[in-house]
């Protein structure tokens, strides 16, 4: 068990209860609770459905023809009995909310009915709804799929009351209703096997039924609340006394996941660990992104459920104890309800190791420590969950190891390694690295020592000593530093995490890049292009893009005032010719090039102003230079540019969630704090940056040359298939082509780019037969064939840590 904080509030028992009352001290019990288990099924719901759509889209035929097999199914088997099993449904699928509604008003469950009547109507309108838009607005693929044909007339696509009886359910699954849920299964499953025998309904429609009534009543319980099933402090305390427990007081201490109390009795203090159903589920999403991306070995093991989470606390601390390793003595398992349990241990006093000081510590401690290691290393039993607060010094000076449920007997070489490395960090945090090490050798030895070093990192340490470690990093460093001086290098180094953040970023971006190309250029005639191409023009239309990666480096590097390896950034604006295809062109050229700045030595604030001042410098460059190019022209060359609603509404819908999110404190804090110090450490050395001309004249010309090479790339390429236009005319039109891809939130600005130019080149006089070609041999040259070498210098720049 996790040592656990002691200020909390008291809840004291009355003055008039009985001698043999128990002292009950703790915080009061929410009424409702809404379970973090919920959330984790409505995500799994909402998966299933997008699943489902892509399924309906993708194997439309699979989905039709298996529900043509089960209508023709229905003339194998008897009408009697089919006909027999539709009447029970019907009548019982009739019969059940109102019977509902009856036994929770005659139990007083008032809010419950409630919720179940906005849950049944909620499920009715999207249901009918999604119908609705299925038969008049969907795609063939998906109308096909869900839309059954009833004697020649088209049926519903999503059956509408199945999905009002599961919301039902779903609201109702905490009450003592095993009967009604029983039945309401029966009605469920009879009525859907009867539908697609008589060929009513179709297995999309019912799978996206089912789906409805769930995501619905799941979403009706997490935004209401369930009443909490969490027994107080007084029943704990009667199942004690029950079996045997002479309890004369009962204080809750708040731990990080679950309930727990010291009791005091005449056994002696005890530690009552209570796990119940409203826990179910906390934390198992980001666990399960922290398990997912790191190995098995170095995490702990997490129970989802409660029935779970009770066989590993117990059977786990029974194997810690076996080893010789002092942790609590488990007492026992109690039952307090169907809903929540009590697991019994001896109460150890002391303080956890994290609360002491390095004068609080003692070498003989830390010796103890180091002994209760060796004990877990040689039976092979991992912990993996050692930190400041499991790792107890008793007031009588021995060290216990507290809450041992994550860990695993017979456990894996990788995994004691590792506890290794997660105490000696532990011990480093109070007691500095010196005295841990001079400790640890004269137990454990340089080879125990040694195949823990290449442990010593970050991503194989519990949460809590990730957050002690905020902000003093260095002392990691110097506890490997300090242990390779004293006996060297370590085993080989571990790889610890299955992937890179950036890796799952990069193969992303891979599979986005073959899906858009697939559909973006499947009807593309590349013979006919290819043809009508003159390949004069197409070589200086690639070098003309080619200087445009120039330009945009020397553009960034006009705002910066430190030396920045010049073809290190030319590869990176290269890159983006890749990481276009993973986020819009705006945030992807901030993102690497800040991180581009910061991997080269620049200071993150002023890397941040940097890449800013790189996007204003080209607003306040592109937009004079629009205006002056449409005099010079002498046409409204931007006439047609104007964006379509679609577009308008997309950015309208993005600018409200940014609004939306600045609201949250949390992120405003985080804004406010971010600009402070780009206010403080970036603004100022920016403007001695300004004030330096040939810096000046470096950003301004990288940003004109950025420009002038994607217009002589736009103007070769409409030369190349047989079109001519004014140049500046043609000009104009690429650069407000160009600016609505880059405020449009799609990658590369794909689809208003191509519009945009297409609408724009037809204004200056050029035949729609041309333009079209031009355009796509443009956005060929300028967003497709850089993808390749952009993936190539991406993948390598990151190998040598680069970007």
């Amino acid at each position: 068990m996790e040592q656990p904080e002691r200020n909390v509030a008291t809840q004291g028992a009355e003055a008039g209860n009985s001698a043999t009352e128990v002292v009950v001290e703790e915080p009061p019990l929410p009424r409702r609770t809404r379970r973090p288990l919920d959330g984790l099924r409505l995500l799994f719901v909402v998966v299933f459905m997008t699943a489902l759509v892509a399924l309906a889209v993708v194997a439309e035929t699979t989905l039709t023809a298996l529900t043509a097999d089960l209508a023709e199914l229905n003339q194998l088997i008897p009408s009697g009995p089919v006909n027999l099993i539709s009447f029970a449904a019907g009548l019982a699928a009739q019969a059940l909310p109102p019977i509902i509604v009856v036994i929770l008003m005659l139990r007083g469950r008032f809010r419950t009915t409630v919720e179940l009547l906005i849950a049944a109507l909620l499920a009715a309108v999207t249901a009918t709804l999604i119908s609705d838009w299925i038969l008049t607005a969907a795609t063939d693929r998906l109308y096909d799929s869900f839309v059954p044909e009833v004697q020649g007339t088209d049926g519903t696509p999503v059956p509408m009351f199945p999905a009002v009886l599961v919301a039902v359910v779903t609201v109702v699954a905490r009450l003592n209703l095993k009967r009604i849920r029983q039945v309401a299964l029966f009605a469920i499953a009879a009525s859907f096997a009867v539908g697609l025998l008589e060929g009513e309904a179709t297995v999309a429609g019912i799978l996206a039924s089912l789906s409805i009534g769930r995501v619905v009543g799941l979403l009706v319980r997490l935004v209401s609340g369930q009443p909490s099933v969490a027994p107080d402090g007084q029943k704990v305390a009667s199942v004690l006394k029950s079996h045997g427990y002479n309890i004369a007081s009962l204080r809750a201490d708040s731990v990080d996941q679950y309930r727990r109390y010291i009791a005091e009795s005449e056994q002696g203090p005890l530690g009552v660990l209570v796990l119940d159903r409203d826990t179910e589920g906390a934390g198992a999403m980001a666990r399960a992104l922290d398990q997912l991306q790191t190995r098995e070995e170095v995490r702990p093991r997490q129970a989802v459920t409660m029935r779970t989470a009770v066989n590993q606390i117990t059977l786990q601390s029974l194997a810690v104890s076996r080893a010789g390793v002092r942790t609590p003595k488990l007492r026992k398992v109690l039952k307090i309800n169907n809903e929540a349990t009590a697991i019994v241990f001896d109460h150890i006093p002391g303080q956890p190791l994290s609360k002491l000081n390095a004068d609080d510590v003692t070498d003989a401690m830390l010796v103890d420590l180091w002994r209760q290691l060796r004990r877990l290393r040689r039976n092979q039993v991992a912990h993996r969950r050692l930190s400041g607060r499991t790792i107890l010094a008793s007031d009588t000076g021995k060290i216990w190891l507290l809450d041992p449920s994550g860990g695993e007997v017979a456990a894996p070489d990788l995994a004691v390694r590792a506890d290794l490395a997660q105490a000696l960090v532990a011990t480093t945090l109070v007691v500095g690295a010196e005295r841990t090490i001079d400790t640890a050798m004269q137990v454990l030895g340089r080879g125990a020592l040694g195949s823990a070093i290449p442990l010593l990192q970050v991503v194989a340490l519990p949460r809590s000593v990730r957050q002690e470690l905020r902000g003093r990093r260095e002392l990691l460093s110097e506890l490997r530093d300090g242990l390779i001086s004293r006996i060297g290098e370590g085993t080989g180094p571990v790889e610890l995490r299955r992937f890179k953040a950036l890796s799952l970023l990069t193969g992303a971006g891979a599979v986005v890049a073959v899906y858009l190309v697939g559909t973006q250029l499947v009807e593309v005639s590349f013979s006919e292009l290819w043809a009508q191409t003159d390949l004069r023009w197409l070589l200086p239309a690639i070098a003309a893009m080619s200087l445009n990666f120039i330009g945009a480096a020397f553009a960034i590097l006009g705002f910066v005032p430190e030396k920045v390896p010049f073809w290190r950034t030319v590869g990176a604006q290269v890159c983006l010719g890749f990481l276009r295809l993973v986020a819009p062109s705006t945030v992807s050229n901030v993102a690497l090039n800040i991180r581009l700045l910061t991997k080269a030595g620049v200071a993150g604030p002023l890397a941040a102003a940097s890449v800013a001042a790189n996007q204003v410098g080209n607003v306040v460059i592109t937009m004079p230079a629009i205006a002056v190019l449409g005099v010079v022209s002498g046409r409204s060359a931007a006439a047609g540019l104007e964006p379509s609603q679609s577009t308008l509404l997309i950015v309208a819908g993005v600018l409200l969630a940014a609004a939306l999110l600045i609201l949250i404190p949390p992120i405003r804090t985080r804004l406010r704090s971010a600009w402070a110090d780009f206010a403080e450490r970036g603004l100022a050395r920016l403007l001695d940056v300004l004030g330096n001309p040939r810096k000046l004249t470096m950003a301004i010309g990288g940003i004109l040359l950025q420009a002038a090479a994607l217009i002589l790339c736009f103007y070769a390429s409409l030369r190349a298939v047989g079109g001519t236009a004014d140049i500046a005319a043609l000009a104009v039109v690429q650069l407000v082509g160009n600016t609505l891809g880059m405020a449009v939130p799609t990658p590369g600005g794909l689809g208003a780019v191509e519009a945009a130019l297409t609408a724009g080149v037809t204004t200056i006089g050029v035949t729609t037969t041309i333009a079209v070609p031009a355009v796509l041999l443009f956005r060929i040259v300028s967003f497709w064939l850089p993808i390749v070498p952009g993936w190539i210098l991406w993948t390598q720049m990151q190998r040598r840590g680069l970007l």
